[in-house]
C-alpha cells in the first residue's frame, strides 16, 4: 500500500499532506481515489484531444496531396476527371465522417 501523502496532479502541481488534516483514514482514501478519477478522465480527455488533433492533421494532408494528384492527373489525361474526382471526394468524405466518430 502507498503511505505517500502527497497527490500529483495532471500538470505537476501537488496537494499539501495537510489537505487531508482532520479526515479519517477512510475519508483520505476516499478523497485519493475521488482525485485519481479526476486524473483519469483529464487523462484521457487529453489522449482523445490528441488523437483527434492527429487524425485530422493526417486527413488534411492526404486530402491536400490527393487533390494535387487528382489536379495533376486532370491536366494529362482530361477523360478521367470525373472519377478523380470521386475517388477524392470518397476519401475527403470517409475522412470527415472518421474525425466525427472520432471521441
Amino acid at each position: 500500500m502507498n503511505t505517500n501523502t502527497q497527490l500529483l496532479p495532471a500538470g505537476g502541481a501537488s496537494i499539501a499532506p495537510t489537505a487531508f488534516r482532520g479526515m479519517s483514514m477512510g475519508m483520505e482514501r476516499a478523497t485519493r481515489r475521488a482525485v485519481e478519477q479526476v486524473q483519469s478522465r483529464a487523462v484521457i480527455a487529453k489522449l482523445t484531444e490528441d488523437g483527434r488533433s492527429l487524425l485530422t492533421q493526417v486527413a488534411l494532408e492526404n486530402v491536400g496531396a490527393l487533390t494535387a494528384l487528382e489536379q495533376h492527373l486532370i491536366s494529362i489525361a482530361p477523360l478521367g476527371e470525373a472519377r478523380y474526382r470521386e475517388i477524392v471526394d470518397s476519401y475527403t468524405l470517409g475522412a470527415s465522417a472518421a474525425i466525427r466518430r472520432w471521441q
